[in-house]
């Protein structure tokens, strides 16, 4: 069997995606609720909030681009207001813990990886599977970004960022 270009490049994009994602999730994981909500300066997100709109903008771009096969992210949508600001409310009735973002990470993450990783590597794409990927992929434009501000909040306060 031949593995072509195109699977090899699919497969690194993927792996660097997963670590990605693995960083991500290390650098939220141990933070308390004070190091998530501790503002570095006035009008500036907190680590939380930044956090939480990861999931949230994970959350609805992927239920834009899956509709009803991702009812599941539908709460997490929730975790934004329109004006940008956290909305989010935890299940101590305050704002997430770094344990719910990370199982939002998660729950994102598998829908994100399932809708890359369909068919086999060289497949011929479906034209609908074709716009759920290029929607997926759009989704970077808000998450990377938003991840590297995060690193640098954290750093900001002497504690590990996402390191990729």
């Amino acid at each position: 069997m031949y593995v072509t270009r195109a699977a090899i490049a699919e497969a690194r994009v993927f792996d660097s995606w997963q670590d990605y994602q693995d960083a991500l999730k290390r650098a939220i994981a141990p933070l308390t609720e004070e190091q998530l909500g501790r503002r570095l300066l006035p009008g500036l997100r907190t680590p939380g909030e930044i956090a939480v709109h990861i999931v949230f903008g994970r959350a609805k771009w992927v239920h834009h681009a899956l509709g009803e096969e991702a009812a599941e992210l539908v709460p997490l949508i929730r975790w934004d207001d329109e004006g940008g600001t956290v909305a989010a409310v935890g299940a101590n009735g305050g704002p997430p813990t770094a344990a719910e973002i990370v199982a939002g990470l998660e729950l994102t993450w598998r829908y994100i990886a399932a809708a890359l990783m369909r068919g086999a590597p060289g497949d011929v794409l479906a034209e609908e599977d074709a716009a759920i990927r290029q929607q997926i992929w759009g989704m970077l434009d808000h998450d990377l970004p938003h991840a590297g501000e995060l690193s640098l909040l954290l750093g900001a306060a002497g504690l590990p960022g996402v390191e990729i």
